[in-house]
C-alpha cells in the first residue's frame, strides 16, 4: 500500500500545485506560498483536500462533464463561508461585503468566488491542465481542449487580464510577483517529468484515502470555524441558512444529471499541448511583469476585470442548472 501510495505522489502534489497556482497565484492571494509556513501547511492541504474530495466523487459517480465538474467546484467554493468567512463577512481588508448582501450572503463576493473563481479556477482549470500534462484527456473534455484560433485569442487575453491580480497580491513588487509565479510554475514543470504516465484515475483511491481525506476536511472546517477569525462568525441564522441551501441545491442537480463515460484518449495533434502551455506561461510572465511597472493601468484593468468576472460566474451558473435541469 506504501509504495502505491508514493507511485501516486507525484501525482497528487501535481494536481494541489496546479490549483494553487490558478487559485491563489494567479488570485495574487499567496506570495511565495512554497516558502512560507501557512502556505505549506495550510493554504495548500486546505486546495489539495479539496480537489482530491471532489474529484474522487466525480469519478467515482461518473458524472465528470464540464457542467457536473461546475457544479462540484461551487460546491468546493463554499469553504470561503466557513474558514474564511468571506461569503458573509467580506475580504480579510474590507470591514464587510463590498455591495451588500442579500439573504445574508454578499452579492460580490458569492458570485467571483463561488460562481467563477473556486469553480472554474480552483477545480476545472487544474483538472484540464492535468489532462494536458498527462497526455491522457476524457473523452468527454476532447472538445474543450480543441485548439482553436478563438479560444487561443481569449485565453491569452485572460492570461493579461488576469496579471493585474498577480500583481496588486503582491503590492507592484517585482521581485515577489515573479519569484510567486514562477516558483510555482517551476514546481509544476518539475513535476511534469514524473507524471507522463499517470491520468485522472490515479484520483480513484481507496475508500480509507477518502475517509482520510474527509475526516481532515472535517477538522479543518470546524477547527477553524471557531478558531480562526471568530469575529467574523454570523450572529443572525440567515446566512447560514443560504450556504446549506446552496449545498443541497448544487447537490440535486449533480444527482438529476446523467452518468458520463470515463473513457480515456490520447491527446491529438488537434488538442493543447504542453508546448502551448509553455507559451502561455511565457504569456503570462511578461504580462505580469508589465503591470506591476503600470500600476494605475493595472488598477484600473483589475476593476473592470473584477465586475466582469462577477457577471460573468453569475451568468455561467444560471446557465449550468437550466441546461442540466432541462
Amino acid at each position: 500500500m506504501l509504495k502505491k501510495m508514493w507511485g501516486v505522489l507525484p501525482s497528487i502534489l501535481l494536481i494541489g500545485f496546479l490549483s494553487m497556482l490558478f487559485a491563489e497565484v494567479f488570485a495574487g492571494s499567496s506570495q511565495m506560498w512554497f516558502v512560507n509556513g501557512w502556505g505549506i501547511f495550510f493554504t495548500f492541504p486546505l486546495y489539495l483536500a479539496h480537489v482530491l474530495f471532489f474529484l474522487w466523487i466525480a469519478l467515482k459517480i461518473k458524472k465528470i462533464s464540464l457542467p457536473q465538474l461546475y457544479l462540484f467546484g461551487v460546491i468546493f467554493a463554499l469553504y470561503e463561508s466557513w474558514i474564511t468567512k468571506v461569503l458573509w463577512a467580506g475580504y480579510l481588508d474590507q470591514a464587510g461585503p463590498a455591495m451588500g448582501t442579500i439573504a445574508g450572503i454578499g452579492i460580490s463576493e458569492f458570485s467571483i468566488l463561488v460562481f467563477f473563481w473556486h469553480s472554474i479556477m480552483s477545480f476545472i482549470v487544474p483538472i484540464l491542465v492535468f489532462e494536458i500534462l498527462t497526455g491522457q484527456i476524457f473523452k468527454e473534455h476532447s472538445m474543450i481542449l480543441k485548439k482553436s484560433a478563438k479560444k487561443t485569442k481569449f485565453i491569452i487575453l485572460f492570461l493579461i487580464l488576469i496579471s493585474t491580480f498577480i500583481a496588486m497580491g503582491n503590492k507592484y513588487n517585482l521581485i515577489s510577483t515573479n519569484l510567486s509565479l514562477i516558483g510555482t510554475l517551476l514546481l509544476i514543470l518539475g513535476l511534469y517529468y514524473s507524471t507522463k504516465k499517470s491520468n485522472l484515475k490515479v484520483f480513484e483511491f481507496s475508500k480509507i484515502g477518502f475517509a482520510i481525506t474527509t475526516v481532515y476536511l472535517l477538522l479543518l472546517y470546524i477547527g477553524t470555524f471557531f478558531f480562526l477569525l471568530p469575529e467574523r462568525i454570523p450572529h443572525t441564522p440567515m446566512p447560514y441558512i443560504s450556504i446549506i441551501l446552496f449545498y443541497a441545491f448544487c447537490i440535486f442537480i449533480i444527482r438529476k444529471s446523467k452518468r458520463i463515460d470515463t473513457e480515456f484518449q490520447q491527446l491529438e495533434e488537434d488538442h493543447y499541448s504542453i508546448d502551448d502551455l509553455k507559451k502561455f506561461a511565457l504569456i503570462i510572465i511578461i504580462s505580469v511583469n508589465i503591470a506591476v511597472i503600470v500600476p494605475t493601468v493595472s488598477m484600473f484593468i483589475l476593476a473592470v476585470t473584477y465586475f466582469i468576472l462577477a457577471l460573468t460566474g453569475t451568468i455561467l451558473f444560471i446557465s449550468v442548472v437550466y441546461k442540466t435541469l432541462k
